[in-house]
């Protein structure tokens, strides 16, 4: 008769009954979101020009792929996640290819905070 295997652990701390490994990836995600936020302030400071396109983009690529790194490792992905970075990539899209005069800075930003604000009240992204 096969045996069954033990539940794998979640952290006290967890509550939604999350392993560590999948909150450290979730909080990581949120770090990279503010990270490209507090990047573009830099260098918006140093009159750096940086193309419409690539705020967008960044978060896409962030989010996406927080969402792939998450499914590869079997635990739950939030479909804000995947709508959200959704989202920033066909803004990117837009951008590049048919409007590019247009800054969606200020639509990615309120993307971001969402994303980060539905994962402290959901406890999910």
């Amino acid at each position: 008769m096969a045996r069954r295997r033990a539940p794998k652990a979640r952290s006290a701390t967890n509550p939604r009954g999350k392993s560590e490994a999948e909150a450290r990836a979730e909080r990581l995600t949120w770090f990279f979101l503010v990270l490209i936020f507090a990047a573009l302030q830099l260098l918006n400071q140093n009159n750096i020009n940086i193309q419409n396109w690539l705020i967008p983009l960044s978060g896409a690529i962030v989010l996406l792929g927080s969402g792939l790194y998450q499914y590869a490792n079997r635990w739950r992905v939030s479909p804000t996640t995947w709508l959200a970075g959704a989202l920033l990539l066909f803004l990117a899209v837009l951008n590049l290819y048919f409007n590019p005069d247009r800054s969606f800075l200020g639509e990615s930003l309120v993307i971001f905070a969402a994303v980060i604000l539905i994962g402290l009240l959901t406890g999910e992204t």
